[in-house]
C-alpha cells in the first residue's frame, strides 16, 4: 500500500481534493474555492471549507471505485465477472479480463480498484482528523462530516473485505503506522465497520426529504448494518436495523417501475449526485445501447431468458437494440437517461428500501416466520406484477425463490450478484454451468501484486493466486 494512499502528506492530499471540487459542480457548497495549495489547519477553520473538502470524497467516489457507476467504476466488471454481463470489447479491456475470468495478481483493474478504495479512505480520515481537532468548526458541521465520513469508511472497507477477503482496516493518516499495516479477517473487518456505523448514527440526520439524500443519514447507517447482518447471517440484526427503515414512512417501494432510479424515488435511501446540474447517474451513458452490436457490454441472454413469465421488471428495466441482421441485444435500462437533460433526474442510487425488505425476509425465513418473509417476498414481487408466493413452510423452497428475486431486483448495481452467490454457497455451482474456466478461487480477487511486494504484512495472497 505504500505506493498509493499511504505516502500521501495532508497538504498534498487535500489540494488534489480541491482540485477536484474545482473542477467539478459546486452543488456541495455555496462557496469558491481557492486555486493554491490548502493546508488541513487551514480547511478547518472554516465551515465552508471544510465541507469542500467532504465534497471532494464524494465527487471521487462517484467517478471511481466500488461506487462510482462509470466505466472506470467496479460495477461494470463485477457484473462481467458473474452472470449479468457479456464482454464484447477487445481482450485487453476491463470488462472483458473479468468476463473471461483471464485477471491474475497484476490486472491493472484489481490494483486501480484496491489504490483507489484506499485513496478514498484516506481522504475520509483525513476530514475525520480534521474535525476532530479543530477548535474553530461550528459543533453541527463537526459532527455532520465526521458522522458522514466514518459511514464512508465502513462502506468502503465492507466492499473491500467482501471483494478481496482479509484486509487491512485503515483508520488514520499516520504513515509509519499503515505502511507496513497488516490485514485483518472478514469478521474483524465487520467488526470494525459497525463499530464506525454505531458511533456515526447519533451524529447523522434521521433522514433527509427525497430528492436530497446526497448525504449519508442515520437510516443509510442503518442500511449497511443490516447487509453486514445479512452476509453475517445474524438474523435478528438484520429485521432490527431493516425494521428502522422500513418502519420510517418516507421510505416507500416505488410502485412505478420506471421511477425507482428517480432522483426524488421515496425508495431511494442514498444516491450520489451527478456531475453537474443537467448531468444524470453515469450508468445511462455506460449500459444504454445506441448501437448494435456493442462495443463494451450488454446483458447475457441466459439472464434475459431467467426471469419470469410476466416480470415487468424484465420489460421496464431491460432494454434492447437490434443489428443489422436483425440480432437483438440486450441492455441494463434501469437508468434511462442517457447523457444531460435540462435538469438532472437521475442520481446514482447506492442505497434502496428494496434491499432491505429482501434482507428481512431471508431473515424471518431463517427464523422460521416464514408467513413474515413471504410477506416480504411478496411486496417486491406484486410491485414486478408478478402472483404473490403460496403460504409454504419449506424453507429450501422459499429461499430459492428469494434468491431469485434478489437476481431479478439488484442486477448490475454494484457487485450484489457475486457477493450473494458467496453467502448462499452457490457460485461454484452457477458459475461453472455458465463458465467453464471458473474456478473455487474466484469467489475473492487476488490482492494486488506490488502491494504485496511494498508491504509483506499483507502476505499471503489469497488461495490460488
Amino acid at each position: 500500500m505504500k505506493n498509493t494512499i499511504l505516502k500521501h502528506i495532508i497538504s498534498l492530499s487535500f489540494f488534489i481534493l480541491f482540485l477536484l471540487i474545482n473542477n467539478s459542480c459546486d452543488r456541495f457548497t455555496e462557496v469558491g474555492l481557492p486555486k493554491n495549495q490548502i493546508t488541513r489547519e487551514v480547511v478547518f477553520k472554516d465551515d465552508q471549507l471544510a465541507k469542500s473538502a467532504m465534497a471532494g470524497v464524494y465527487r471521487s467516489l462517484d467517478d471511481q471505485g466500488f461506487l462510482s457507476g462509470s466505466s472506470s467504476g467496479a460495477q461494470l466488471v463485477m457484473a462481467a465477472y458473474v452472470d449479468e454481463l457479456q464482454a464484447y470489447g477487445a481482450a485487453a479491456t476491463d470488462a472483458a479480463i473479468f468476463y473471461q475470468l483471464s485477471h491474475v495478481a497484476t490486472t491493472d483493474k484489481i490494483k486501480n480498484l484496491w489504490t483507489i478504495t484506499y485513496t478514498q479512505i484516506y481522504n475520509t480520515n483525513a476530514v475525520i482528523e480534521g474535525v476532530e481537532n479543530s477548535e474553530s468548526l461550528s459543533l453541527e458541521v463537526k459532527n455532520r462530516l465526521k458522522g458522514e465520513g466514518l459511514f464512508l469508511r465502513a462502506l468502503l472497507h465492507l466492499y473491500l473485505t467482501q471483494t478481496f477477503g482479509s484486509v487491512p482496516y485503515v483508520t488514520s493518516t499516520n504513515y509509519q503506522v499503515n505502511q507496513s499495516i497488516g490485514k485483518i479477517s472478514t469478521s474483524q473487518v465487520y467488526a470494525q465497520c459497525k463499530t464506525d456505523l454505531e458511533t456515526a448514527i447519533p451524529l447523522l440526520p434521521t433522514t433527509l426529504a427525497a430528492g436530497n439524500r446526497v448525504y449519508p443519514t442515520k437510516m443509510a447507517a442503518y442500511t449497511v448494518l443490516a447487509r453486514i447482518a445479512y452476509y453475517e447471517k445474524n438474523w435478528d440484526s438484520a429485521i432490527q436495523y431493516s425494521n428502522n427503515v422500513i418502519g420510517d414512512a418516507q421510505y416507500k417501494i416505488e410502485s412505478d417501475l420506471n421511477k425507482v432510479f428517480l432522483k426524488d424515488s421515496s425508495g431511494s435511501i442514498w444516491h450520489l449526485l451527478p456531475f453537474g446540474a443537467t448531468y444524470n447517474a453515469y450508468q445511462g451513458n455506460v449500459f444504454i445501447l445506441n448501437t448494435a452490436p456493442p462495443t463494451n457490454v450488454a446483458l447475457r441472454q441466459d439472464f434475459v431468458d431467467e426471469f419470469e413469465n410476466g416480470d415487468q421488471r424484465k420489460t421496464a428495466w431491460i432494454g434492447q437494440k437490434t443489428d443489422a441482421q436483425n440480432k437483438i441485444y440486450y441492455y441494463p435500462y434501469k437508468y434511462k437517461q442517457y447523457y444531460t437533460s435540462p435538469t438532472s433526474l437521475e442520481y446514482s442510487v447506492i442505497l434502496r428500501v428494496e434491499e432491505l425488505y429482501l434482507i428481512r425476509a431471508e431473515a424471518y425465513i431463517k427464523k422460521g416466520q416464514y408467513d413474515l418473509g413471504i410477506a416480504d417476498i411478496n411486496k417486491i414481487r406484486t410491485r414486478a406484477g408478478l402472483a404473490p408466493l403460496a403460504n409454504s413452510s419449506d424453507q429450501n423452497t422459499l429461499i430459492a425463490a428469494l434468491i431469485q428475486e434478489r437476481r431479478s431486483e439488484l442486477f448490475t448495481e454494484f457487485g450484489h450478484r457475486l457477493y450473494d452467490l458467496r453467502h448462499y454457497d452457490l457460485a461454484d455451482i452457477r458459475m461453472l454451468s455458465k463458465k467453464g474456466g471458473w474456478k473455487p478461487h474466484f469467489k475473492l480477487l487476488p490482492l494486488p501484486a506490488t502491494e504485496l511486494l511494498l508491504n509483506p504484512n499483507l502476505n499471503p495472497q489469497n488461495e490460488g493466486y
